[in-house]
């Protein structure tokens, strides 16, 4: 499968140029992840993967995930926190969570209010929901991927269960995160 610009599209040379590198930027990572084929999952498994970063590192991670969970064959959809309300998280059925720690211990500022919220004596109850977290962070710091141990936490305590543990990262995340998205496309197949 190639993606492409339809030739009636309306777009300036300018826009057409654009998305065209664009377009072609995806085609290319189609086509190199396309030598191991996945596990065939039945579609219409929804996920959700929140994204907190403060670099961009966990947000391409989600990107990524997306990629390898919609070549799976499941619906997965990629949610900065900033735009994801705690009212809507009842209503999740898989929740990734890929998170950065910035600072000393603290989440992401995309993250902030959702991590507020969900530490908050109004938070709901999540029994309905199965999550995991990847939680990236330096061990050069004090406060190693704290962020991401206390999303994990409170979204045990609030009732959801998890689909794979926790996993932590440090700079060097790319086969922890291989690893974690292997195990997350086996136990959301199972479930």
């Amino acid at each position: 499968m190639s993606l492409r610009i339809p030739d009636n599209a309306p777009f300036t040379g300018a826009q057409r140029y654009w998305l065209k590198g664009y377009l072609d930027g995806i085609n290319s990572s189609l086509q190199a992840s396309g030598d191991e084929e996945p596990a065939v999952i039945e579609r219409g498994h929804p996920v959700t993967i929140a994204w907190g970063s403060q670099t961009g590192n966990a947000e391409a991670l989600a990107k990524k995930l997306f990629k390898k969970l919609s070549k799976a064959g499941m619906s997965p959809k990629v949610s900065d926190m900033a735009d994801l309300p705690l009212v809507d998280l009842p209503t999740v059925e898989n929740l990734l969570v890929i998170t950065s720690t910035y600072g000393e211990g603290e989440p992401p500022d995309n993250a902030r209010a959702l991590y507020q919220a969900l530490h908050s004596e109004d938070a709901p109850e999540l029994g309905g929901i199965r999550y995991s977290v990847l939680a990236l962070g330096d061990s050069g710091h004090e406060e190693f991927c704290k962020c991401g141990l206390d999303f994990d936490d409170r979204l045990s305590t609030l009732g959801a269960r998890p689909l794979v543990p926790l996993v932590t990262c440090d700079v060097d995340y790319d086969e922890p995160y291989q690893l974690w998205s292997d195990q997350l496309l086996e136990a959301i197949a199972a479930v």
